[in-house]
């Protein structure tokens, strides 16, 4: 981890590290954008919607600067914090009730031409308070923290689910878990207690989805262990019974949920993972046609201009959701690779950043948040276009067009500069008390 160290010498390197890589991923994105414009015939198409990315990326550039800049002190009060989150709040009611019905759903405000997406705003606001409220631990109780976060985060998950956008409501909420729960003390007691309650849930929603009983015995070694637990640590009963009953009621809950709140249309995606023979011509169609293109695209890809999929439109959404299909098809497993190596590294350059900054346990956590918030929009967005997952309607960030998507992002990269610098002060502090206690 020595070269994420950023000594007093080399104060410019986290905008070089951070800063590059990201608009490497915007150029790649735009340059899929104007390949997926040429038509057949080699001309180029409508550039709109790539003048556009490029407007989007201007403005992410700019609001990047500026958050790198930001005094994050203002993080610690709750003042602040409560702001950002009613004026989030705001903007996914008036979304609800007034945003103009765009293909059937209610998802964006519409400003001078240029579409809002406010629950891209709700995910960043879902890390920042947890992150602040998580900090809290030293004086108030973890897990009063973390119930009172989840509190707060069940509004945005309702007010987007409503939209409808029950894909975004789901990642909000993983957001929010995975913070949350990496902010507790006692990782050990918290991931057997993790596995108690998925065990038991999964075996009910799983039993649901596929209607085969069998999935039932995935239930046993979540009894199993919380036996264990409530048996091996007299610290641990309490909780080992809190999530025996919090894993029942969560898995009666969720196969409620999948017999009545869903709707047909998700229930049908989910199936067809789990059961995608005999579904080619249907639900499955589009992630088979994504498969196809990524197929197509084998070691080096067809070359630029050359992807036949999204070409003659037998690719659907080849510039938002499906957009990493229309790339592999071009620029192969190579680029596919090169793709998801400038992500990965992104993501260890934020968990990195939470490392450095562990003794400020806000600016760690929000870190965190933002590496995981990434990993999660990348492995739900690959994971759909390759079929591993459930399809649903995440976009890859910096590489799907969206002005939204864009803009977020770049302001939670500014805010790991912003740590970034803020770690590097911390070092300077600690290498100037090594020095004094030396000389002393």
């Amino acid at each position: 981890m020595n070269f994420l160290n950023l000594g007093p010498k080399r104060t410019y390197v986290p905008i070089i590290r951070i800063f590059f890589p990201i608009l490497l991923l915007s150029f790649l994105g735009i340059l899929t954008l104007v390949s997926t414009t040429i038509l057949p015939t080699g001309s180029l198409g409508d550039l709109e919607i790539v003048y556009k990315q490029i407007l989007f990326v201007l403005v992410g550039g700019i609001i990047y600067v500026a958050m790198s800049t930001l005094d994050l002190s203002y993080l610690k009060h709750w003042q602040a914090i409560l702001l950002i989150y009613i004026f989030t709040l705001i903007l996914l009611i008036i979304t609800l009730l007034f945003a103009p019905t765009i293909n059937f759903v209610k998802r964006w405000l519409v400003i001078g031409g240029i579409q809002i997406q406010p629950s891209e705003i709700a995910k960043v606001t879902v890390i920042l308070f947890t992150a602040v409220l998580l900090s809290k631990k030293e004086y108030f109780n973890e897990w009063v923290l973390f119930l009172l976060s989840f509190i707060l985060t069940i509004p945005f998950v309702i007010l987007i689910y409503l939209e409808p956008d029950a894909s975004m409501a789901l990642l909000t909420l993983l957001i929010w878990f995975f913070v949350a729960f990496l902010g507790l003390n006692n990782p050990i007691r918290n991931s057997i207690i993790l596995i108690i309650v998925g065990c038991i849930s999964g075996s009910f929603l799983l039993t649901s989805i596929t209607g085969n009983n069998w999935w039932y015995t995935l239930m046993i070694p979540g009894i199993i262990l919380a036996i264990f637990s409530f048996y091996s640590n007299r610290s641990w009963k309490n909780l080992a019974i809190i999530a025996t009953v919090v894993g029942l009621l969560l898995g009666i809950f969720t196969s409620t949920i999948w017999g009545g709140l869903l709707k047909q249309y998700q229930r049908d995606r989910i199936e067809a993972f789990f059961t995608p023979e005999g579904r080619e011509g249907d639900i499955g169609f589009n992630v088979n046609q994504s498969r196809i293109a990524i197929g197509s695209g084998k070691i080096f890809g067809k070359g630029f201009g050359n992807g036949t999929q999204s070409k003659r439109n037998f690719l659907p959404e080849h510039q938002t959701d499906f957009i990493f299909a229309s790339y592999a098809e071009e620029f192969g497993l190579v680029g596919s690779l090169f793709l998801m190596a400038i992500y990965a590294y992104l993501i260890l350059f934020c968990l990195f950043t939470a490392v450095n900054v562990v003794d400020n346990p806000t600016l760690s956590l929000i870190a965190i948040g933002i590496a995981v918030k990434l990993l999660l929009e990348v492995f739900i967005n690959i994971g759909t276009n390759t079929g591993a997952i459930p399809a649903t309607g995440i976009p890859l960030p910096l590489m799907s067009a969206g002005g939204s998507i864009t803009v977020m992002t770049f302001i939670c990269f500014g805010l790991i500069d912003n740590i970034s610098k803020n770690a590097t002060e911390m070092n300077k502090e600690k290498s100037k008390s090594l020095v004094d206690i030396y000389e002393n």
